[in-house]
This record gives C-alpha cells, sequence and structure tokens, in this order.
C-alpha cells in the first residue's frame, strides 16, 4: 500500500512549516554556460542537455514500480532551472529520512555529473515550508548558507545543523555509523560531504561497480579540466573533484585506467608565445 503523501498544510488549510531535511543546490558556473551558449548558437542544445540530465537525475525520487515503497512520495522538490531544493519532513528520530536523502541524492548528483554537470549544495535540518510557489524556512537558509560559504567545490556539504543531527543519531544507535560512512566523507578543510561516487557501487543489475559510470565519470572531470586549464580559479574546482575521484579509486583498488592521470592535475608554466 502507498504512504499517505505528507504536505506542509495544516489541519485549516493554512500553510505550516515542518522540521525538515532540506537541501539547496544548484549547478556549477550553469549562468556562465548558458550566456555562453547565446554567443556560439548552441543555447537549444544545452537545454535539451539540461532537461535529459534532470530526468535521468530524479528518477531516484521520482515514484517507479521500484521505489513506490520506501517513502518516495514523502518529499518535495523544487528547481528553477539550475536551482534545486528538497524538502523531506522528518518523523521519529529521523534516521530512514536521512538514509533515503544521502542514498537518493548520490544517485542523483553522480547522474548529474556524468552528464557533465557538476553540482554544489548544502543540507540542513530546520523548519521548512514548500508548495509549487513558495520556499520558506530556517532550514532553507541554512542549507542555502553552507552552500554559497562552505561547499565552494562540487560537493554537498553539511550544515551544522545536519551534522549535530547526525551526532545525536550515533549516540542513540552505533549501528547507523555504517551507512553514514558510506555515505559520507571529512574534507582537509573539516567539512563533511557527500561520498556521492559510492552510487557506483549499487548503480549496476548485479549490485557490483558500474565501471560504465565510473568511466563517465572520469571522462566529464578530464573534460572540465582542459576547458578551464587557462582560468586556475575555476580549474581548481575541477581538480578538486579529480582528487576525489582519484581517492575514492584508490579506496577500492580500482584500476589504474579509471583514475584521473595525475599529469592532468598539474599546470606547468611554458615559453611565451606571440
Amino acid at each position: 500500500m502507498e504512504h499517505d503523501k505528507i504536505t506542509y498544510t495544516g489541519p485549516d488549510g493554512n500553510p505550516k512549516t515542518l522540521k525538515s531535511i532540506v537541501i539547496f543546490a544548484d549547478v556549477l558556473g550553469f549562468n556562465e554556460e548558458m550566456i555562453k551558449s547565446y554567443e556560439m548558437k548552441t543555447s537549444l542544445k544545452l537545454l535539451i542537455e539540461l532537461r535529459n540530465a534532470l530526468d535521468d537525475a530524479y528518477k531516484s525520487f521520482r515514484l517507479t514500480e521500484y521505489n513506490k515503497q520506501i517513502l518516495s512520495s514523502r518529499w518535495a522538490i523544487k528547481t528553477f532551472t539550475d536551482n534545486i531544493v528538497i524538502g523531506y519532513p522528518i518523523t521519529f528520530d529521523g534516521h530512514r529520512e536521512m538514509t533515503n536523502i544521502l542514498v537518493r541524492l548520490s544517485f542523483m548528483q553522480l547522474k548529474m555529473v556524468c552528464s557533465e554537470f557538476f553540482i554544489r549544495g548544502g543540507i540542513a535540518i530546520g523548519d521548512l515550508y514548500i508548495d509549487d510557489d513558495i520556499v520558506f524556512g530556517s532550514g532553507l537558509i541554512d542549507a542555502y548558507i553552507v552552500e554559497n560559504n562552505l561547499a565552494r567545490d562540487p560537493r554537498i556539504v553539511l550544515s551544522n545543523s545536519a551534522i549535530n543531527d547526525l551526532r545525536l543519531k550515533l549516540e542513540i544507535s552505533p549501528n547507523y555509523y555504517n551507512i553514514y560512512n558510506r555515505y559520507l566523507l571529512y574534507d582537509a578543510d573539516g567539512q563533511f560531504f557527500l561520498n556521492y561516487l559510492n552510487s557506483i557501487r549499487l548503480d549496476s543489475e548485479e549490485f557490483g561497480i558500474d565501471y560504465d559510470l565510473l568511466t563517465r565519470h572520469k571522462k566529464a572531470v578530464e573534460k572540465k579540466l582542459e576547458i578551464f586549464s587557462a582560468i586556475p580559479h575555476v580549474w581548481n574546482k575541477y581538480s578538486w573533484v579529480a582528487n576525489y575521484h582519484n581517492y575514492f579509486c584508490e579506496e577500492y583498488q580500482f584500476d589504474d585506467i579509471y583514475k584521473i592521470d595525475q599529469k592532468k592535475l598539474k599546470v606547468h608554466p611554458t615559453r611565451i608565445k606571440f
């Protein structure tokens, strides 16, 4: 039987906020890419690519025969071009909701990156109201601040509200550690971020390694490294993804053919040219 859909509406029909897991994310550099597409007269191509990428990425959040038993009707998603907001009301201790969000958000981010749309975002816990016209609440503000100030690179970072909530969950049940340890990593700057490449280990019919997705991810990163080689502050963002990609490959001892060549991560000066 399908679960009742949770809405952000009170019994009197008026809007109400609910304590929720909130994600605010955007596509890195999309505005600049859209402007360039009009200059190059390729805007329709970009639009189709974005539409197809979102359709593929949102499969993990949309109701299908495969996922209809795992509460996919209980979250709300709002998209405006390259901005994505996801709200998931929390019941009980929120472990079920957080687990679902981490798993599905990982699939979404992986599919977007493999389509060459790199995602930056924040995950927070707080009050939220969301409908077709409005997104409102402290959780939205928290997630937006994290995306804007802390994410920096193409990664989805946890706010303090989400980190503190996870710590409370682990105090309740240390068994929760296993799932969080798979889907979260601790970065050099002290931020917790979504280990979305973990989805490669699951996104195959045999529940093994999807080497095709791993290769697509590698090629997408390498392409960005080449495109932005002359723009250091942008190139550094994709260098971060390349190092994350290689870390993941080393963690699971994948063959070197799946790693990004270290030479691509080094920028050297050359003799002047006129």
